[in-house]
């Protein structure tokens, strides 16, 4: 009777196991302030992200990631809006904190409007690499070790880091800026930014295949499947008419600065030979929205996977995500309010 007990009792631990659930918080794209004159505007919204970062130290949740876009492409691209603002709420947070950086920090700063104190693109780009990812762990006032895709220059800001079953890896993948016209010199440095991207890319799912493990979190800024925010780059006074949330393909231009496109295929063939499921996390387009057939761009869908959009801007909630591997569905989301 003894040996049938132990016996169950580790069936049932196994099952557990199985479906050992892990929690972790997700936002991004704030505080907004869309004039820098604006003060009143500005003084809530920064009063606002405060009171999030509480409450999700309240959740008790140990992780947490931030998507990109920690100001606005107007705001000053000078050291308090790109490095001490954004220091202070994820230093605010209980645990581990990790950043994926996005595009408002540094190619907006090509706009003639983020004087004074402002710097040029690359410029900014550099310090942001110097204060938030020049180490080998995360940021919050509990830090996690974590990979970097390089110790410095192109991919330190990549990284990657295991929870329980779980590997996750975050991105530099800007999303829409204003153009290559006012950003000299842009495709080079974004051309080797993604190449490093598609390599980290290749390493994470590589990593998961070997590690056998049921799920990969890939995180970065850009929405790939906006048709509106793919379209920027087209002529000026084309108005885009398509609706913009839901399932797309995306509308990504050949001559994008960026190769969204390459990305998105790179990203389909993997997940197809994936033997877990994939979860892909991003900003850009400030909504709540869960897509369950996020397309592939060539009319198809990227299979074994799953996009969450975190909301920002004026819709400032973080959001509680919950992963049950063997369990259908797999992710679950929950929003945290200030």
């Amino acid at each position: 009777m003894l040996r049938l007990l132990l016996a169950l009792m580790l069936a049932a631990a196994c099952l557990s196991g199985r479906a050992q659930a892990e929690e972790f918080l997700v936002w991004g794209d704030m505080p907004y302030c869309r004039a820098v004159a604006d003060t009143a505007t500005c003084d809530t919204r920064e009063a606002t992200t405060a009171r999030l970062v509480r409450a999700m130290n309240r959740t008790g949740v140990p992780t947490a990631i931030f998507l990109g876009d920690t100001k606005a492409s107007q705001e000053a691209c000078d050291l308090f809006h790109t490095v001490t603002r954004p220091a202070e709420y994820f230093g605010a947070f209980d645990g581990a904190m990790f950043y994926a950086l996005g595009d408002n920090e540094w190619t907006d700063c090509a706009r003639s409007n983020v004087a004074p104190g402002g710097v040029a693109p690359v410029a900014s780009l550099e310090r942001l690499r110097e204060a938030f990812f020049s180490r080998s762990r995360s940021l919050g006032a509990r830090p996690l070790p974590l990979d970097r895709q390089a110790s410095r220059g192109v991919g330190v800001e990549n990284a990657r880091w295991q929870q329980g079953q779980v590997l996750f890896a975050t991105l530099h993948i800007p999303g829409v800026f204003t153009g290559v016209e006012n950003f000299p010199g842009d495709r080079a440095v974004l051309a080797e930014i993604a190449a490093a991207n598609l390599a980290w890319l290749d390493a994470a799912f590589a990593m998961a295949t070997e590690r056998r493990l049921p799920v990969l979190v890939l995180g970065f800024q850009a929405d790939m499947w906006h048709p509106c925010q793919m379209e920027q780059h087209r002529a000026k006074g084309v108005a885009c008419t398509r609706e913009p949330y839901g399932r797309h393909d995306g509308i990504n231009r050949d001559d994008a600065a960026y190769d969204y496109r390459g990305f998105l295929a790179r990203l389909s063939q993997h997940a197809a030979g994936f033997q877990g499921q994939v979860l892909v996390l991003h900003g850009d387009s400030h909504r709540w929205l869960e897509d369950r057939s996020p397309g592939n761009g060539r009319g198809g869908i990227i299979p074994n996977t799953t996009r969450f959009m975190v909301p920002g801007e004026d819709e400032m909630v973080a959001v509680r995500v919950r992963i049950t591997p063997g369990v259908a569905p797999f992710f679950s989301f929950e929003a945290v309010t200030p």
